[in-house]
């Protein structure tokens, strides 16, 4: 066999090798296509089907056992009426945590779960305050609680571990402070 006959041979096994690569390469962008159109799609419907929005409502709940909490190793459960009936469509409270600390060099710890009563599978906001050696300062966040109009009107707080020294001046104060609809 001629030298040209072996290159062309080759070439001809080259030229049918690269064919099978585009073929597969059309194969697979046909498919990644096809895949992204249906991607496309399902987003498109997903976010159609959210017509429902979420508002924000501030609001000021004061529940008077909440409201100078000063405990040192005690663990109390409160559970506290909502004083006005919330909206149906109310889905989470938002509860102030706030810690006022006015001495130097004392602790203010509060651990607590907070939930809705009746509610505990809804979900459970963990509260982790860790207040050490702490001089003169507020500290204040707020936590949202998840709640379902069809339970309950009342919120729990169970006090899992507390520990408070420096004086009359330190405490905590925990209030509902706005609701989300949905």
């Amino acid at each position: 066999m001629s030298d040209d006959k072996i290159r062309l041979a080759k070439l001809e096994a080259l030229v049918e090798h690269l064919q099978t690569q585009v073929s597969d390469l059309t194969a697979a962008k046909v498919k990644t296509e096809a895949e992204l159109k249906i991607t496309q799609d399902m987003a498109r419907t997903a976010v159609a089907g959210c017509s429902k929005t979420w508002t924000l409502k501030r609001t000021q709940i004061v529940f008077p056992n909440l409201e100078k909490i000063a405990l040192h190793q005690q663990t109390p459960t409160y559970v506290e009426r909502m004083p006005t009936p919330l909206p149906n469509n109310t889905r989470a409270v938002i509860v102030q945590v706030f810690c006022n600390f006015w001495n130097t060099d004392g602790h203010a710890y509060l651990n607590v779960d907070i939930h809705q009563d009746g509610n505990e599978e809804g979900g459970v906001a963990s509260v982790e305050n860790t207040h050490y050696r702490v001089y003169a300062n507020t500290f204040y966040y707020e936590v949202m609680v998840p709640w379902n109009g069809d339970l309950s009107d009342r919120l729990k707080f169970e006090v899992k571990s507390s520990y408070q020294t420096g004086g009359d001046l330190n405490w905590y104060r925990l209030r509902v402070v706005g609701y989300i609809l949905a």
